[in-house]
């Protein structure tokens, strides 16, 4: 799909400093980029879209190209892993903020400008952060994330190795994320949670409550071709470096020291993703007295596996087991499950 179906016209559009400049790493999303170009562009504000093609070896790149906007730009990545990809598009980022979405994914109308603004507003913070949804390769809603419903300030959860949303639903300020030296190339995923918390480390993050990212579970995600025990392995080095930092701001990468590898094993599928997405959000709903909402949930797992016997006994737990009274939220101990790589 191209995007220039869905851009706004842009007369006004004059090259000037952008509000917000919006990362996309891209490797083979012909399928997707398109559509997730149509929903950065569809907010009428001055952003620049730097899309780092990282070697991909579909039409993914052509696609890209024939986007007309003007705040579309495409570069050529480095070829080494999603960081370094990352970092090549922070090199040429010129605004004030700093946004991230994967090339198969979408961010909801509304939400560039909302927190560029809020933190204008709040200079104070380094960072702002919202919720995020997932959603199945034909952009069906799965489950909205129980990432909190209430506003709260993430800064001391962070500093503790706790992360509750994915980097994909943050705008940070630019000036900061390069001077703690971006994107760290030893993560070949969960990259997003090590900057998470080192961002924690150097200014307040508030988390504003709402849907404010789309993120895409399909076969051909990177998350889903990796190795489950791959991914595990660096987002428990991430928050194993936050816990060395407590003392005096650096940890073993920062000292270069070398870190431990993980041993790969067989990659989880994205059906499996997605259930697990469908499960926890169900409970959530029901853990907060939403008994017929958790029903409704639940019952979209049977779309992914109608003759399987766990959603089914999940549907029947959750049917049988009395709802609690409604009751202010707990907060949530989640991890990122967002954009891991490029695409996840």
């Amino acid at each position: 799909m191209a995007c220039g179906a869905f851009t706004v016209a842009r007369q006004h559009y004059n090259g000037a400093m952008p509000l917000a400049s919006i990362l996309v790493p891209m490797r083979n999303a012909e399928p997707y980029v398109g559509a997730a170009l149509a929903s950065l562009l569809r907010e009428d504000v001055d952003v620049e879209i730097i899309v780092i093609d990282d070697h991909s070896s579909d039409a993914s790149a052509a696609i890209v190209r024939a986007c007309a906007d003007p705040r579309v730009a495409m570069l050529e990545g480095p070829g080494r892993g999603i960081s370094a990809a990352l970092n090549a598009g922070l090199a040429r980022a010129r605004a004030p903020v700093l946004m991230r979405c994967d090339a198969d994914d979408l961010y909801p109308t509304g939400r560039i400008l909302a927190q560029v603004q809020w933190l204008q507003r709040n200079p104070a913070f380094v960072a702002v952060c919202g919720g995020f949804s997932a959603i199945d390769e034909q952009g069906r809603l799965v489950a909205q994330l129980p990432t909190g419903l209430a506003p709260e300030e993430l800064t001391a959860e962070l500093q503790q190795g706790l992360t509750r949303t994915t980097l994909c639903a943050f705008a940070m300020r630019t000036d900061l994320v390069r001077r703690i030296g971006g994107f760290r190339e030893y993560f070949v995923t969960a990259e997003d949670i090590d900057l998470q918390l080192r961002l924690a480390r150097q200014g307040r993050v508030m988390y504003l409550p709402g849907d404010c990212y789309r993120y895409r579970l399909h076969e051909r995600s990177i998350t889903h071709t990796q190795a489950r025990t791959q991914r595990l392995h660096y987002e428990g080095v991430a928050r194993q470096l936050q816990r060395q930092r407590q003392p005096d701001g650096r940890d073993s990468l920062d000292l270069g020291l070398e870190a431990p590898v993980p041993v790969p094993t067989e990659a989880d599928g994205a059906t499996l993703h997605i259930l697990g997405f469908i499960e926890g959000a169900a409970w959530a709903a029901h853990a907060q007295g939403r008994k017929l909402e958790s029903l409704q949930i639940a019952w979209r797992a049977l779309r992914y596996r109608p003759f399987s016997v766990h959603p089914w006994r999940t549907l029947l737990a959750l049917l049988l087991k009395p709802a609690r009274a409604a009751r202010a939220p707990e907060r949530p101990r989640m991890r990122s499950g967002g954009s891991e790589s490029m695409q996840r």
